[in-house]
């Protein structure tokens, strides 16, 4: 059975061998990490990589010249009983670039499933392929294509744990900075929400030492005031020129299928520093697995619009940009602004509500928000 990414099949038992193939030799550059999570997508045991001593619940090894991992799982011997999910992440060593250059992996149980991922498209330097997990006492396995732009590190901080995510092959370091694994810079998007507060992702900022915020109106030394790690939000403070004025958030509820537009700054090294402006709809009112953080919608996005605020018709931020699902159909993923809103009360700052409920077209969307939305460089 060929499992596309969404679908979902129920497993036999509670022990199983699979495997991960790969056209080429992936030993020196691309690892793999299983992620034991509860429902709330906490991690509560240690993250197993696949380069280190085995576990006694799950043992790995590559083979034929570096182009396989097998893997065999054995959940009776899970160290905690709040593990409900298992997460199967490949990532880049050191977030040193994108996985594109694996071009594409398989994971298979023999004679069972198998799952294959185009891996040529992608931008980001981890991957969740697929997630093990439990109902009602039986294991099921769903197929998934979930990146994060920014490494294994950064999403483990995301699930409340930091993950080692080094190269085997490097000397070890105490520090990314002192062993040069992780990259020099990065950058996402960031909008005005408050006097002096833009604010982004918390993945965008995650191990920056060093942060700016650019537009074609100047460049900003910002610092982080906050960063909510759950919810993948974070605030930055700059001193803003006052001519600016901070988006509003809308103050009604969010419907299926309302027209968004997404402003931000999606691969600038590739595109240049200008601002980029997208399309699409609300296309559903949770995230994975009924996650009712999250919105879904169609606008076309890339490394680079995280942090990017989702604008309704009037202008007003319905939530912000986060996440995507590769090889899908613009199935993206932005934090709703009642969270948003919350990290804002958090540090008591101030906020505007929506207050023009008049439909304006793209156009005068961008040219009524654009100067909001800055550019986030990041360095570490």
């Amino acid at each position: 059975m060929n499992l596309v990414v969404g679908a979902n099949l129920a497993l036999s038992g509670t022990r199983w061998d699979f495997s991960l193939s790969f056209p080429i030799d992936i030993r020196y550059d691309l690892g793999l990490a299983v992620l034991p999570v509860d429902e709330s997508k906490h991690l509560v045991a240690d993250t197993v990589l696949a380069h280190h001593p085995n576990t006694h619940w799950l043992t790995s090894e590559l083979v034929n010249n570096g182009t396989q991992f097998n893997l065999t799982f054995d959940t009776n011997r899970l160290p905690d009983t709040r593990i409900t999910r298992l997460q199967l992440v490949l990532y880049r060593y050191g977030a040193k670039g994108p996985l594109d250059f694996a071009q594409q992996v398989t994971l298979q149980q023999e004679n069972v499933f198998t799952h294959t991922l185009d891996l040529k498209p992608i931008s980001a330097s981890a991957l969740i392929i697929a997630e093990l997990y439990q109902r009602n006492g039986a294991w099921k396995i769903r197929a998934l294509a979930e990146t994060s732009a920014y490494g294994l590190s950064a999403l483990g901080r995301r699930m409340g744990a930091e993950i080692d995510e080094r190269s085997p092959h490097s000397p070890s370091s105490g520090s990314y900075g002192a062993s040069n694994e992780r990259p020099e810079a990065w950058s996402g998007t960031g909008f005005l929400v408050s006097p002096n507060l833009f604010m982004t992702n918390a993945h965008v900022v995650e191990g920056a030492r060093q942060l700016r915020l650019t537009s074609i109106q100047g460049k900003l030394d910002a610092e982080v005031v906050i960063s909510d790690e759950t919810n993948d939000l974070a605030l930055v403070r700059a001193a803003c020129p006052s001519h600016i004025h901070p988006l509003a958030f809308r103050k009604t509820s969010i419907g299926l299928a309302e027209p968004i537009t997404t402003l931000g700054y999606p691969l600038a090294s590739i595109m240049g520093s200008g601002i980029q402006a997208t399309q699409g709809v609300i296309s559903g009112l949770f995230g994975a697995q009924n996650d009712i953080r999250l919105l879904q919608f169609t606008a076309p996005i890339q490394p680079g619009s995280s942090g990017s605020p989702l604008l309704d018709n009037t202008g007003a931020v319905l939530g912000v940009v986060s996440s995507s699902f590769v090889n899908t159909q613009n199935m993206n993923f932005a934090v709703r602004n009642v969270l948003a809103l919350a990290l804002l009360e958090a540090v008591q700052a101030p906020y505007q509500l929506q207050v023009n409920e008049r439909t304006l077209s793209t156009a005068q969307i961008a040219q009524q928000t654009q100067a909001a939305i800055w550019r986030v460089e990041c360095m570490s």
